[in-house]
Order: C-alpha cells, then structure tokens, then sequence
C-alpha cells in the first residue's frame, strides 16, 4: 500500500510539473549522472518518461569522469555529480547557475561478505583495528574521480595508515562496486558510498564511517548551458528535487539533502 501511495503521489507532482510547463511532450532529455544517484534515478525513470512522454538517455560515471565529458564538449542536458564538481562546471560557463539544485546527500559504508564476522567499526580506533587485521581491503581507484575513493585516499593518509593498508588494498575500477571483490572472495573488507553497496549481492553493509571521520556528498543536479529543452530538463530537476521520492533516495541508500 506504501508504494501505491508513492506512485500516486509522484504521479500527481509529475500533473503538475507538466501542467506547469509549456515544453512539448518528446523531448529526449539527454542526463549524465555520478553513479552514486543511479539507483534512484532509474528507479523513478519509468513513471517520468510515462507521465511527461520524454525519454531519458542516461549515461553513468563517476564524478570526476562525468565532470571531464562535460569539460570536454560532449552535448548535454542535465548533469549529476557532486556538488563542488557542479560548482566548477558551472565557474567554466557548462551549466547555467539558474536551476542548480540539490538532489540528495550520500555516506561512505563499510561492508562484508555475507555471513561473514562482522568487524566493530563503532569507534575511529576500532575502525583502524579492524582494517589492520583485515586479511585485504577495497575501495574504489581515487584516479577514476568517484567520490568515495578520493576522500578515503586522504582519510588513510590522515590516519596514518595509508602504508600499511596499500600492500593487502585492492582497488575497484571507478563505476563498479567494491563490493563485488568482497562478494567473489577478493577482499574482506569493502568501504565505499552506500548507494553503491546496497545493490550488490553476496554482501552485507556493517554501517555506516564512524561520525568523526564520515563524510557526507552532497549531489546536485543542472541544467547544461546548450540544453535543447532546458524546459523538459527542469522537469525531471523538480521531480528528483521533490520530497515525493524520498523514499526512494533512502530505499538506494541516500538521504534527502539538508
């Protein structure tokens, strides 16, 4: 019954925007979008191309990757990425500041293979313990721009661990979740954006970074500045901007921006 309601209510905001807008049913709103909002957005992709009658064409990267296609020229009409990224496209002329919305916000997880001991990462100094005595860990390359693999890149540098994990790391190629490793046994130990975990099978999420080393990425989305139908593409912004799929954004792993 709570994912009747959902539909219902999403398909009501979906009348309105439509209602709202003068732009022609059709249009093809072509999306980049940071991994971390995949699951969202294709879940909601159906009813958005059913109640407006354009089709999204959807292509996945992380951050950094998808940053560098919009550097690089390629056409487009609405971006998702983190929001410092969204912020130097928008300095470099790519997208327009009008529009320039928040989507959701996402944390870094820690996670194992299913069924297996779960380690205590309840504190920052049992966090290190456990990563110490893991037999391997992973996370994804901070050369392939995500987010995630970035900041934990510094993180163990802070920490002081970073050479002491870099012999038993193995890294995830950016757009695939570390979690897989774990899965297939090639790691004990995978931390990365929830929202990348959830989805993947044969593993579990232990929880979330400890509060003082967590850390938060907002994900924004805009309107590219040689958008075809910046109308259509305002649309879809409102929708995954509404609170109507907050559930959702929590269902994928994300939370509603604050």
């Amino acid at each position: 019954m709570i994912a009747a309601l959902r539909r219902i209510v999403i398909g009501l905001l979906l009348i309105v925007v439509v209602a709202g807008s003068s732009t022609a049913f059709g249009a093809e709103i072509r999306v980049f979008c940071t991994f971390g909002l995949q699951g969202a957005i294709t879940q909601l992709r159906p009813q958005f191309e059913r109640e407006t009658g354009h089709k999204l064409i959807l292509t996945f990267g992380p951050t950094g990757g998808v940053a560098a296609r919009v550097k690089n020229g390629e056409p487009f009409d609405v971006v998702i990425v983190s929001q410092t990224a969204l912020a130097d496209l928008i300095k470099l002329g790519k997208v327009v500041e009008q529009g320039r919305t928040d989507i959701a916000r996402v944390g870094i997880s820690v996670a194992i293979r299913r069924g297996a001991a779960r380690p205590d990462i309840s504190s920052v100094e049992s966090f290190k313990a456990a990563l110490l005595a893991a037999k391997s860990i992973s996370y994804t390359n901070p050369v392939d721009g995500g987010f995630s693999g970035v900041y934990l890149a510094e993180l163990f540098k802070r920490l002081g661990m970073a050479e002491k994990l870099a012999p038993k790391t193995k890294l995830a190629r950016g757009g695939t979740s570390s979690g897989v490793l774990v899965a297939a046994g090639e790691a004990q130990i995978a931390i990365q954006t929830t929202s990348d975990l959830l989805p993947t099978s044969g593993i579990e999420i232990v929880g979330p970074l400890p509060a003082e080393i967590q850390s938060f990425t907002v994900i924004s989305a805009g309107i590219g500045a040689g958008a075809v139908d910046p109308a259509a593409a305002k649309q879809l912004i409102r929708l995954l901007s509404s609170p109507a799929v907050y559930p959702v954004l929590r269902e994928t792993g994300l939370e509603p921006p604050k």
